[in-house]
């Protein structure tokens, strides 16, 4: 008998006597879900809920593990799992808030390009609304229109809110005028009841904003989701008012890029079922939050859509800022 064949015929033998070879399946360790914000708040409320319903749809034995990652506004997680080796086992809840960042400053600097990101699943997205005092001077949409100077709260200038705003005030051709300095929505709503200024942009339905609905005391003017707002029917939609856009605070969950794509649809697949689990269900339901799951593909479009308004207002931007 010839080497070769003796060769075939051994391996032959070996199969029979132990069978196939196995592959591992993944994942077969635990997956680090990045948080980009501190523990307590609603990235990392909702991606702990996430984390504990998705473990019933992972291999036995196999956690996600939420870790945060936190710093400059959430660019230092978003920077950290853009670089992370892209096998699967980091994932992270993104914020659609830290997609203007490279366009303003280049890829390179930013460290990040937000739309090279291995999208696995929507979250939510939480459309904004024009919210005022309800004894504001201003009562409707033309009249922001023809206001001399309309205030806008926000955090900062050139971060977060103050993108979204200023799309929101371009699109709809609303004076831009902001009012900065408040450390997030807590400091932000008491700011806007003192009088402090005229607009603030945060979802209708967000546990928020629903008290003072019902007191009265915040009176929404425009919606720029693509439907009516469930606590607020009778509020107009942008697109009511023939405005054809919308624009959400978004949610959104994602791999680095280069993720396999055989195992981004396994965790696209396990993250859908546990966002539509009843265990995840029912803490939406007892947190007072409305979120909108959907699918890689439905991410990707998301991404895609808030990219175009981006892009057509960033020069504008930049002269604001005083970038070149």
């Amino acid at each position: 008998m010839n080497r070769s064949l003796r060769t075939v015929m051994l391996g032959f033998a070996a199969l029979l006597l132990f069978g196939t070879p196995t592959h591992a399946v993944f994942p077969e360790k635990n997956i680090n879900s990045i948080v980009t914000f501190s523990p307590g708040g609603g990235f990392d409320t909702i991606s702990r809920a996430i984390s504990r319903s998705i473990e019933k749809y992972l291999p036995k034995g196999v956690k996600a593990i939420v870790k945060n990652v936190t710093g400059a506004g959430g660019v230092t997680g978003t920077v950290y799992l853009y670089r992370s080796k892209p096998d699967g086992y980091t994932i992270g809840q993104m914020y659609g808030g830290m997609m203007p960042v490279p366009f303003l400053r280049g890829a390179k600097k930013a460290g990040f390009d937000f739309e090279k990101f291995t999208w696995l699943a929507r979250v939510g997205g939480e459309p904004y609304a024009l919210l005022l005092r309800n004894d504001s001077k201003y009562k409707t949409l033309k009249d922001l229109q023809q206001g001399k100077r309309v205030t806008w709260g926000v955090e900062s200038i050139g971060a977060g809110r103050w993108f979204d705003a200023f799309i929101a005030a371009a699109e709809l051709g609303i004076p831009f005028d902001v009012v900065s300095g408040y450390r997030g929505t807590g400091e932000s709503l008491p700011g806007l009841l003192r009088g402090d200024y005229d607009v603030f942009l945060q979802p209708i339905d967000h546990p928020s904003i629903v008290p003072y609905l019902k007191t009265n005391e915040i009176r929404p003017v425009l919606d720029l989701a693509g439907k009516r707002s469930m606590n607020a029917p009778d509020v107009p939609t942008a697109r009511d008012a023939g405005y054809d856009f919308t624009l959400a605070s978004s949610r959104h969950m994602a791999a680095p890029p280069g993720t396999p794509a055989d195992r981004a649809k396994i965790l696209e697949t396990a993250l859908l079922k546990a966002m539509n689990d009843k265990e995840f269900t029912d803490f939406l339901l007892n947190s007072g939050l409305i979120l909108d799951p959907g699918d890689a593909k439905r991410a990707r479009k998301d991404i895609d859509v808030r990219a175009a308004l981006y892009r057509k207002y960033i020069d504008d931007m930049k002269k604001v800022l005083k970038m070149k």
